[in-house]
């Protein structure tokens, strides 16, 4: 979270959001226009991974992305699980599913994993709570990853009940702004 918010800090620094050090609120048309083009790409997979997604860009799980650094992303199809008790995240009622995320490193340099970040929608298109159990192996990814090497990790959501038996999960690696993006039936 801290690398997430010192990206976004300097986003916001390179691209002047903070405005002219004038303080008068008078800035030019010609200030305005660049400022949005340069932070839209960065900011959507930050504050809001559901806004860009159309249905034909949809992958279905198991389907691989390659990223434009030629990392390489595959989500499986959801599988439903009985949290253990000591989980975090999962409420009474709702269904808790499973994917495994796999991350491939075809750059040539070493990835932090903990710049890929993975997030469920529902069929409605609404985040889900993200459920941790590590008695079940269901934690993020974490460490580096060298060039050619893949890590896998077992990510969870908690579905609610009414929300449509489909599930999104998008996954950004980086802070580069391409998320790619899978759905498919809850099993």
């Amino acid at each position: 979270m801290l690398v997430l918010a010192v990206g976004v800090a300097g986003l916001l620094v390179g691209t002047g959001a903070f405005g002219d050090d004038d303080g008068g609120g008078g800035g030019t048309a010609s200030t305005t226009p660049p400022a949005p083009p340069a932070s839209t790409p960065r900011e959507t997979p930050v504050r809001s991974p559901s806004a860009e997604p159309a249905a034909e860009g949809l992958l279905p799980f198991g389907e691989t992305h390659r990223y434009a650094d030629g990392v390489e992303v595959t989500v499986s199809a959801p599988e439903r699980f009985t949290p253990a008790e000591g989980a975090a995240g999962h409420k009474a009622g709702n269904t808790a599913v499973k994917v495994d995320v796999t991350v491939r490193n075809g750059s040539g340099e070493r990835l932090k994993l903990v710049t890929v970040q993975v997030q469920g929608r529902d069929g409605d298109g609404r985040e889900v709570a993200g459920v941790f159990d590590a008695e079940q192996g269901v934690l993020p990814l974490d460490g580096d990853l060298l060039p050619g090497r893949r890590a896998v990790a077992t990510y969870a959501f908690d579905v609610p009940p009414r929300s449509g038996d489909v599930l999104e999960v998008g996954v950004t690696v980086g802070f580069t702004g391409d998320e790619a993006q899978w759905s498919g039936p809850l099993r």
